[in-house]
């Protein structure tokens, strides 16, 4: 760890509704989600910090490598193979104004001075 990180944070957009929806079409969305993130965050040299539901907080030691990871995850989603019920959702289904579709994931980037601290009870660094 180190006082100066680049943080990523990525949401799923409308995953309340999508669950509320199809809960057994998400389960299979957040597992190939979930994959997808991890991998991405493997090929870069990422730290998970932790995770929130279908949040993920994620660190980098350059924000060249974050913000590769950011476009990485994008295009890694758009290729992923989607279960059928939730790509007949309106906010799930292909975008007529590009390649989107399936879980829509926003990506934050945050470059600077970081509070560094070993979490006693899990062993894992927290920002």
């Amino acid at each position: 760890p180190s006082e100066h990180a680049t943080l990523v944070f990525t949401d799923i957009q409308g995953s309340t509704r999508t669950w509320e929806v199809c809960p057994d079409a998400m389960r299979i969305a957040m597992a190939l989600h979930n994959t997808a993130m991890r991998e991405c965050l493997a090929e870069h040299g990422g730290y998970e910090v932790k995770t929130i539901g279908d949040a993920f907080m994620v660190a980098f030691e350059s924000a060249r490598s974050a913000v590769q990871f950011g476009l990485d995850v994008q295009k890694r989603l758009v290729e992923t193979m989607w279960p059928e019920e939730l790509l007949e959702l309106d906010h799930c289904s292909k975008d007529t104004f590009g390649p989107w579709c399936g879980l829509r994931v926003r990506v934050g980037i945050h470059c600077g001075e970081v509070d560094v601290q070993l979490n006693r009870l899990t062993g894992r660094y927290d920002y």
